[in-house]
């Protein structure tokens, strides 16, 4: 297509978003222009050393509604995890592709899938396609599927569900399929009026939060290659678990992607289990539909949602480094590098950076196959 033409399909696109955008009162579309604009124009991601795994972003069925897809994809990249963004006519090859590589040898490290809209539904679907082909996915988000998405397959070890509940357009609640043996969560942002469909995308709170659990998802696989995702004590998780929230206006978006069972004590509180276990009292008492005018009984079993991947920190060698400049749109979107903590408790202490000068021992070549998971799942090993 030559310029005159792109010049053409843009100012088309920039037309359905301000007819579109009339018509919904302001909600929030000039957050979909500025995004719509600032993409509109090609642009660079930064380059540096990358970690495993890839993630396989999907627009809704109006592109150029779901641009804040493209800024997510663009702090993926920025922070070392591969991402490539597809529209819902280019979603037909993406299982066929991804499984072509993964059974090559070419997919080494987690795949991870994500939609909004229609595109999440649409992401469900790959997963399916993936399943048949007998290859797992390690990681899905959906932003705001509609309320006929399909169930999440069995061969999902975490699919995290961004939506709102009371939404006319999306407001779709996932549901697992029949042999779903992994984590399914269900995140209500409907209390969070400052979003909206269309900028459920493109709202930095959401765009860095998914970007932190892709980048932690990563980084453990690139510090355990053949191992299964950091485990809790025998007895203490939930496997399936299906674990759903609505997060208050008033508190921070957060995305938990575990819990555990713990048993109340005499003398317990949800103040004190809140800071024992570290997780906010609304959390421990919606999950649990706890009555804040009644005790806790000792001996109750309580659910108290955890991320098994917080904190982990990618490698030093994998760590993002000085990269070529970025035209504005991306660099002014690059979000700060993850925070450099202590690993959860279960997994395997960081190795010890090697001396600049050191050489390196011979390895051998990794397994096609370092997605863990997808021994488990083959074998039908539950947890």
């Amino acid at each position: 297509m030559g310029n005159r033409g792109r010049l053409r399909s843009r100012l088309l696109g920039l037309a359905v978003v301000l007819g579109v955008g009339g018509l919904l009162g302001g909600c929030g579309y000039d957050q979909v222009v500025h995004t719509w604009v600032a993409y509109s124009e090609e642009s660079s991601v930064p380059e540096g050393p990358k970690l495993p795994g890839h993630m396989y972003l999907v627009r809704g069925l109006t592109s150029v509604y779901s641009f804040g897809i493209d800024q997510l994809a663009a702090k993926i990249n920025h922070r070392g995890v591969t991402a490539t963004v597809y529209s819902l006519s280019e979603t037909g090859t993406i299982a066929n592709d991804i499984a072509r590589k993964y059974k090559a040898g070419e997919e080494r490290g987690p795949i991870m899938l994500l939609g909004h809209s229609s595109g999440a539904d649409y992401a469900i679907a790959i997963a399916e396609r993936l399943k048949e082909a007998g290859v797992p996915v390690a990681l899905a988000f959906g932003f705001d599927p509609t309320r006929t998405a399909a169930a999440v397959p069995g061969n999902v070890e975490l699919f995290i569900n961004l939506y709102q509940g009371a939404n006319i357009i999306g407001g779709g609640e996932v549901q697992p399929g029949r042999d779903f043996r992994g984590r399914l969560i269900d995140v209500d942002l409907r209390e969070h009026t400052e979003i909206v469909h269309i900028t459920l995308d493109k709202t930095p709170a959401v765009q860095d939060a998914v970007a932190d659990k892709v980048i932690a998802v990563a980084a453990y696989a690139a510090r355990h290659p053949k191992e299964p995702p950091p485990r809790r004590p025998a007895g203490a998780e939930i496997r399936p678990l299906l674990l759903k929230y609505t997060v208050p206006g008033s508190a921070p978006i957060v995305l938990w992607d575990d819990a555990v069972q713990v048993k109340v004590k005499s003398g317990d509180t949800l103040e004190t289990i809140a800071s024992t276990d570290r997780a906010p009292s609304w959390a421990i008492a919606q999950i649990n539909k706890l009555d804040a005018d009644r005790p806790l009984e000792p001996g109750r079993t309580l659910i108290i949602p955890r991320s098994l991947y917080a904190n982990v920190a990618p490698p030093a060698a994998a760590s993002p480094t000085a990269a070529r400049p970025a035209a504005p749109p991306v660099a002014r979107l690059a979000p700060k590098p993850p925070p450099q903590a202590e690993a959860p408790a279960g997994s395997a202490p960081a190795p010890a950076p090697a001396a600049a000068n050191a050489p390196k021992p011979a390895e051998a070549p990794p397994a096609p196959d370092t997605n863990s998971f997808s021994d488990r799942w083959r074998s039908g090993t539950e947890y």
